[in-house]
């Protein structure tokens, strides 16, 4: 039985050493060289008794089903014998054995022109594989290359339609899915970055005394580095992506690995944007509320928006949307050929001195500003005022949390000092405070609408500011189709809201109560002027008392709830680009939408999608 589990490991590489005109589905006549040398060595039997043990066997060994998982003995029978034969326990092969391009019309197997090649597979359970991975071609007539996670034809990278079970994040590194799914958890419930997810596998799960000492092992590398973790787990985010819609990842074969998957990402990005969250039509019983009135059904479903100061880098034109070319820049294409050339002061137009090592003009006070920005670069003060920020607790890198300088610079300018031909010193009271932007600029904060059961509905990015028309406007555009605009929107500055709409004489306040979240309204508004004591009051909506009169049904509390949860990505994500920090921040409220529904299900909250109600309206 032995002969015929480690045979039956070894079907792919048996058939590649076959002619192209050989049928797969039958056993071949006789098994290369190599694997009968390893055959023998691994069972301890006369390599010329193997061809008697395959003539007997053979046909078993080509119907057998092992279950992928290798056992100690077998593990320990490849290591020891099969390393100077390039066979493993677990050999990496396309998953089809024939040209599958409706151009071709070579219906032959494909073949091995290219022998196989050393490769690192990082499993969960048990720690590090070294199989040998191989590419295969069809034997004429067709340009296609089969890889064992895609195939490459003109220049471009063509995913199966099954997801792999062993995902190349490398050129010589593939990472098991198992493993993947554990990084995406260890990100979405406890903030473990990419650089300290590849130290944890590395100290916990490596096993570095089943690293192979044969010599042409030698040299490989075995440390699984953060690169690894994160193409990874964007690798496995599109292929499921594209799974859930019946479609096909494809991504360009050439250029940097860096640049290959970001087109796929923004084209993600966009569709979310337009299309919403799968979970934006979620419905349950947390969120609506259903009650009868004088013989009436009524109902209401309610909202809660709030914000949290995560960001990225962004160009420093302030609420400029349009991405930096490089996290480094300091301005968009758009805007750097003039704002990179002038003082770094806001407001002031005239030349900086480059050519002397400086971001600001010759005027004095503008200089000084420069000269406190350096100062406060080298000073330990630093890090306290940057662990204040949110999330900071949870280093991407536990062992060297990196420390940023501030970017913006303040003075206060007394009258009698400023320069009157300069327009940033121009004030009509006096003395101005003048500001300076000597680094980038990063994103105000991200914008979200969450369902009181804790289903995240939208998140938004603002870039400069936090303003009630930049909410209206995020809450038109996301409940834009008909239907499904809330009846209630807590928001803990809707006195302010409502008093915008009002002055416009928006429609949107004969339709949907503003209510200030229970938490604000008692603790931290003065209740005055009308909007905050009357319009705004929770206590002016009966509908959200409880049925014992004293509490209230819905958790308005839950966006701050939220963005606890969201604050803790902050060392995460604060160096991302644009695209790379849209595409994380939607799979990881993605993935925790999935966990919240799964507890909805499990407390009887009947969680569900609105019927005949879509995003965009179509």
């Amino acid at each position: 039985m032995e002969f015929v589990r480690l045979a039956a490991r070894l079907k792919d590489a048996i058939l590649t050493a076959q002619p192209p005109s050989h049928d797969a589905s039958q056993p071949p006549d006789e098994i290369p060289a190599g694997i009968r040398t390893f055959l023998g060595s691994a069972i301890d039997i006369p390599i010329e008794y193997i061809d008697g043990c395959w003539k007997a066997f053979g046909n078993l060994v080509w119907t057998y089903n092992e279950n992928g998982k290798t056992t100690g003995t077998d593990a320990e029978a490849f290591k020891n014998f099969g390393l100077d034969h390039l066979l493993s326990a677990h050999m990496l092969f396309p998953p089809t054995r024939y040209c599958t391009s409706p151009r071709c019309s070579n219906r032959k197997m494909l073949r091995d022109k290219d022998g196989a090649s050393k490769v690192v597979l990082y499993t969960l359970s048990d720690a590090l594989k070294f199989p040998f991975g191989k590419s295969q071609r069809p034997p004429e007539g067709c340009h296609a290359r089969y890889y064992p996670n895609y195939v490459v034809r003109d220049g471009i990278r063509t995913y199966y339609d099954k997801i792999p079970d062993a995902i190349q994040v490398g050129e010589h590194q593939y990472v098991d899915r198992t493993v993947l799914k554990l990084f995406l958890n260890l990100m979405l419930i406890s903030w473990t970055s990419a650089t300290n997810g590849a130290r944890v596998y590395d100290t916990s799960l490596s096993q570095p005394e089943s690293f192979p000492d044969h010599p042409d092992w030698m040299e490989t590398s075995f440390k699984l580095r953060p690169e690894h973790v994160w193409d990874g787990v964007i690798i496995l985010s599109l292929l499921e992506d594209h799974e859930a819609r019946t479609a096909t990842l494809q991504v360009p074969h050439t250029g940097d690995q860096r640049d290959r998957f970001t087109a796929a990402m923004e084209e993600r990005n966009t569709r979310i944007q337009l299309c919403g969250q799968p979970e934006w039509g979620h419905c349950c019983n947390k969120f609506l509320r259903v009650w009868e009135t004088d013989g009436k059904i009524r109902k209401i479903h309610v909202v809660v928006i709030d914000g949290v100061t995560i960001g990225h880098p962004c160009c420093g034109v302030l609420h400029c949307p349009i991405p930096l070319a490089l996290n480094r820049h300091r301005f968009c294409p758009h805007h750097a050929p003039l704002r990179d050339k002038v003082c770094a002061v806001e407001g002031c137009e005239t030349p900086a001195e480059f050519d002397q090592g400086f971001k600001t003009c010759s005027d004095s006070n503008h200089r000084l500003l420069e000269t406190n920005h350096k100062k406060r670069d080298k000073a330990m003060f630093q890090l306290r005022t940057h662990v204040a920020r949110p999330g900071v607790a949870n280093p991407e890198n536990a062992f060297a949390a990196e420390t940023t300088a501030e970017e913006i610079e303040e003075l206060d300018v007394p009258a009698d000092t400023t320069d009157p031909a300069c327009p940033a010193s121009k004030d009509p009271s006096g003395n101005r405070k003048i500001r300076a932007l000597f680094g980038r600029r990063k994103t105000h904060n991200e914008q979200i609408i969450v369902r009181p059961c804790g289903v995240i509905v939208a998140r938004a990015t603002f870039f400069g500011s936090v303003t009630v028309t930049q909410t209206v406007d995020m809450l038109r555009k996301v409940f834009r189709t008909e239907g499904s605009m809330p009846d209630i929107v807590f928001y803990d500055n809707n006195c302010t809201l409502y008093k915008h709409l009002a002055r416009i004489n928006d429609p949107l306040i004969e339709t949907v109560g503003f209510p200030v979240d229970v938490f604000h309204w008692q603790c931290k508004h003065k209740k005055e002027g009308v909007e905050c004591s009357y319009h705004c009051s929770p206590l002016q909506f009966p509908e959200l008392i409880g049925a014992d009169g004293t509490g209230w049904y819905f958790n308005s509390s839950i966006a701050e709830q939220t963005n606890v949860w969201l604050g803790g990505f902050h060392a995460i994500l604060r160096e991302m680009g644009a695209t790379k920090f849209n595409f994380f921040l939607d799979e990881m409220i993605l993935r925790k939408n999935r966990l919240t529904v799964t507890k909805l299900e499990a407390d009887g909250s009947c969680p569900n999608i609105r019927p005949n109600l879509s995003y965009n309206g179509l």
